[in-house]
């Protein structure tokens, strides 16, 4: 079967659905900001009206971080400004402290001659490998909802909406026990867009309910459904949808490769679990390269090996053409610290991503 209209379709759909909401986000963001009047990045908590943070001007900001022990330049207030104090240097500080000298003062200071640009470029490079791995795990979303519509409704192209029929899932376990909840989700998906007054409702979901009397083709509904509730859905299928699924996954990976692979529905599984938590870390905005999602052993480039299997192979050279251009910048940037951010992606150091480069593209 030729998946690639329909996956671009789901990558497209992916994206936008992702740009509406941190757009929404973004507006409440800015909502709380103006009601609240304080400097959006410097942080504060109030309790009977005492600030605990309170509101600190950009010059103080500048000056608190020369106290601690931090380099800044002309600069420095300009990307404070645009970027915020709490995103920049609480979240990104950590390689660069003098751990002993700030047990003995009570507050942060840094290591000698550690400037600011240090911790931004850090901060940068996080942001751009959210940005590449947003996208790339975006893509095995939209195989994992083609592929498990497919399958699904093959299994049981006779009957209208079986998605929502508890027969047509695990019979009993985990599995069944996740169609359970599943189910009722996807009733209020299709009952809400029912509804002539859901401002929030999908075009491409009311034309199938107005049209076709209520069916909604799976392939359709995949597009509104989030990675969790597709991952969910296919946790929930039975033995032999499984096995078809993850067929289906060892054939698309064979037409791209020299050297086919056997992919199973447990590592489809585990690989699956991995990229749902970091896509939904990039798509939070929120710090990527030391994520270790649920267990420690987890790390970004253990993500970068599960994505392998998932995608095809133009696409994935690319993508690690890519993360090695980020980490060769990162290492002229900050060569003191490059160590330890490898080392909290998983990566002992650069050697062992292009050794594995070198693997990936003779398979």
């Amino acid at each position: 079967m030729d998946y690639s209209g329909i996956l671009l379709r789901h990558a497209g759909l992916t994206l936008l659905t992702c740009a509406s909401k941190f757009i929404k986000r973004d507006k409440a963001r800015r909502c709380l900001v103006r009601e609240n009047r304080f400097l959006f990045g410097s942080g504060f908590r109030a309790l009977r009206g005492v600030m605990y943070r309170p509101f600190m001007a950009v010059e103080s900001q500048v000056q608190r971080l020369n106290n601690r022990g931090l380099r800044t330049d002309a600069r420095t207030p300009w990307i404070l400004e645009r970027e915020g104090y709490y995103s920049v240097v609480n979240g990104y500080k950590d390689p660069f402290l003098d751990k002993e000298a700030g047990i003995r003062t009570h507050e942060d200071q840094y290591l000698p001659n550690t400037s600011f640009n240090e911790l931004y470029a850090l901060f940068v490079f996080d942001r751009n490998l959210r940005f590449l791995l947003f996208r790339m795990t975006t893509l095995s979303e939209a195989i994992l909802k083609t592929i498990c519509s497919y399958e699904f409704t093959k299994e049981h192209a006779d009957e209208k909406n079986p998605y929502l029929n508890i027969a047509n899932y695990a019979e009993a376990g985990k599995a069944h026990d996740k169609a359970i909840r599943l189910i009722p989700k996807l009733e209020k998906i299709i009952s809400l867009n029912k509804d002539s007054n859901f401002t929030d409702g999908k075009e491409y979901l009311r034309h199938c309910l107005e049209k076709y009397e209520g069916e909604v083709p799976l392939w359709v509904l995949c597009n509104d459904l989030t990675i969790g509730q597709v991952y969910w859905f296919f946790q929930a299928q039975n033995s032999i949808v499984r096995g078809n699924i993850s067929r289906s996954f060892t054939a698309l990976y064979k037409d791209s490769h020299q050297h086919g692979e056997e992919i199973t529905s447990i590592q489809l599984d585990k690989i699956y679990r991995r990229i749902k938590d970091f896509r939904n870390i990039c798509a939070h905005d929120e710090r990527l390269y030391c994520a270790h999602p649920h267990d420690r052993n987890i790390t970004v480039f253990q993500l970068v090996k599960d994505l392998r299997l998932v995608t095809d192979k133009k696409r994935y050279l690319e993508f690690l053409q890519s993360f090695e251009s980020l980490l060769v910048k990162l290492r002229k940037n900050i060569p003191n610290h490059f160590d330890y951010v490898c080392s909290e992606m998983g990566l002992q150091d650069l050697d062992v991503l292009q050794s594995w480069m070198q693997t990936s593209r003779q398979l």
